[in-house]
């Protein structure tokens, strides 16, 4: 049977139905995070081995080799620093949300919307 009546997000549903998408939800979230944290470490990779072909180069003249040496330390430690800062912060995000998606919530009660005060 195709019911084409618009989905109220607020209807409640069964505590199996609930417990099943908050499980969907978590593995989504897991998955995204997990996406990002790898996508970024490979990033860092290729950034890497693209950045070091000009510092190679670079090092192999005698006038350039030291100052290209320090700036080479400098540009791969600040390379490092930002993608473990992206995977740390991802990871984080994650836990939260995944912290958020075990909050139970009465059946069918309502969270209020954002930004909303009570008096």
């Amino acid at each position: 049977m195709n019911d084409d009546r618009p989905l109220d997000l607020y209807t409640p549903v069964s505590r199996l139905d609930a417990v099943s998408a908050r499980a969907e939800l978590k593995g989504l979230a897991a998955l995204a995070t997990d996406a990002v944290v790898h996508g970024a470490s490979a990033i860092e990779r290729v950034h890497l081995a693209v950045s070091s072909r000009p510092f190679d180069v670079l090092e192999r003249i005698p006038v350039t080799a030291a100052p290209a040496g320090v700036v080479r330390m400098v540009h791969d430690l600040s390379t490092r620093l930002s993608y473990a800062s992206v995977r740390a912060i991802t990871r984080a995000v994650g836990r939260a949300a995944s912290a958020a998606l075990d909050v139970e919530l009465p059946l069918g009660s309502r969270a209020a919307p954002l930004g909303s005060r009570s008096a």
